[in-house]
């Protein structure tokens, strides 16, 4: 069986569990994410896809850190994943190219009255002000928890199965322990409290630093009826927190998941090739100040300064270049600045070498890459839907995350460290895929298979799991 009539089964199985005229079970997703990472998305269509084709009459809320985006593109409710928030894990409203909503405080009048005259003599007396200040915005903080969490167990009862679907959640860089650890432990005890199963599906662990974020992860682990993890070493990880999960499944993630019927087909940019081989470049914003939480200028700048020379030996060597972006906003930016430093002849070369598309979905994305022969990226999902379209790949990994990804695809020959690659490493590296393309592309679509089945079985059990 190919790899497209093996993808089509996951989404037909021998029998659905539910009928036209049978119940309509809601599902909520737990996930991070605001709408600009695109891996986060189409896991997000992955899950809705397989499990609708289960339970026909499904309908999928989205537990997010943007509501408005969920709904728009994913399922029919929304509720917010946290009450406060933190400067790397905070709730955003509308479409991620909407700009920033500003709040109105520059124009507001300072107030007058008996409140404020006495505000003003507290101040005055900084031993009196300072504790009062903190324990009125400990018991404001407390308060919205506690109106927050209830508001969550009214919406999750009307629910038969949470999912924490995928992605890299067991995980404390963005935002610290009080950030998505806590909002995992939070939501699996509401799930328990309000009787409905909660699972993990696929999750990668990343980075957990504190005793707070174990004591969480580990008490979200413990309350899941269902666990499984996107690959081994995330497993291990889960084992080190919960000593039982190392009895749970590998599946990989659920990006591999989508079926052919989710896939848009190619975006046609063969044409203007004119016959030359086509390779996408894709670039991460890894340690940009004010993006990401580990701020380094200096690996920054080190990292464009050689993404840059990357282009411009494939100019040199006559490929057709695509510059893409997997995260809205953060790496795209990245692309402005890239294709900014390009010298003159690379400047001039803009529509007949080199295309640089407008991305806005994940689709948009894939389109791109069913056209291209090459991948060369650094964000996680990035590579996966690489691998999902079976293009060969140089990744340029910033984290192990994108390490085990290509060591479960055999793919370590092509794989650079962020830190210490060169632009002539990166070359040498295609010229070496491109020698055993057709060998590279046969280990890409032996792992597809294998991922399919324990996917399907995946669907199986959370399908059976909701009321």
């Amino acid at each position: 069986m190919g790899t497209d009539e093996l993808r089509s089964s996951v989404y037909a199985p021998a029998h659905q569990t539910d009928q036209e005229d049978g119940p309509r079970p809601r599902i909520a997703l737990l996930t991070p994410y605001t709408g600009g990472n695109l891996g986060d998305a189409a896991i997000q269509d992955a899950v809705i896809a397989s499990l609708r084709l289960r339970l026909p009459r499904a309908d999928f809320s989205g537990i997010s850190l943007n509501s408005d985006n969920f709904v728009e593109r994913h399922g029919t409710s929304a509720f917010p994943l946290c009450e406060a928030n933190g400067q790397f894990y905070r709730m955003s409203s509308g479409r991620m190219t909407d700009p920033p909503e500003q709040g109105d405080a520059g124009s507001r009048s300072e107030p007058h009255g008996k409140p404020f005259l006495m505000k003003r003599a507290v101040r005055r007396v900084p031993m009196l002000w300072r504790p009062l200040r903190a324990a009125y915005a400990f018991g404001k903080r407390i308060w919205r928890e506690w109106r927050h969490c209830v508001r969550g167990y009214h919406f999750l009862r009307t629910h038969g199965l949470l999912v924490v679907s995928g992605g890299g959640q067991l995980d404390d860089e963005w935002g610290g322990a009080w950030g998505h650890p806590f909002a995992l432990f939070k939501w699996a005890v509401l799930a328990r409290i309000a009787g409905v199963p909660s699972t993990m599906a696929s999750v990668g662990a990343c980075r957990i630093g504190s005793r707070a974020s174990r004591f969480f992860l580990s008490s979200a682990l413990r309350m899941a009826q269902y666990r499984s993890y996107r690959d081994k070493h995330s497993k291990d990880v889960a084992a080190s927190l919960l000593p039982r999960a190392a009895e749970d499944a590998i599946v990989p993630d659920l990006a591999f998941s989508l079926p052919c019927s989710e896939l848009p087909p190619p975006a046609g940019i063969r044409p203007v090739s004119q016959g030359r081989t086509i390779v996408a470049v894709s670039p991460i914003a890894y340690a940009r100040p004010g993006i990401w939480p580990n701020e380094d200028p200096a690996l920054y700048d080190r990292y464009v300064e050689q993404m840059t020379r990357v282009l411009s030996q494939l100019l040199e060597r006559d490929y057709f270049t695509v510059v893409v972006y997997s995260s809205l906003g953060d790496d795209e930016s990245v692309v402005a600045g890239l294709l900014g430093r390009l010298g003159e002849e690379g400047k001039k070369k803009f529509g007949e070498q080199i295309y640089a598309p407008t991305i806005r979905s994940w689709q948009d994305l894939v389109a791109i890459l069913r056209d291209a022969d090459f991948l060369i990226a650094s964000r996680l999902h990035s590579v996966i839907l690489g691998f999902l379209t079976q293009k060969p790949t140089i990744a340029i990994s910033f984290d192990p995350k994108v390490d085990w990804v290509m060591e479960d695809l055999g793919q370590t020959d092509y794989l650079l460290r962020i830190r210490d690659f060169t632009a002539d490493d990166v070359i040498k590296a295609l010229g070496r895929v491109e020698l055993r393309r057709k060998i590279v592309v046969d280990q890409i679509a032996d792992y597809q298979r294998r991922s399919l089945l324990a996917l399907t079985r995946q669907f199986d059990t959370l399908a059976g799991l909701a009321k």
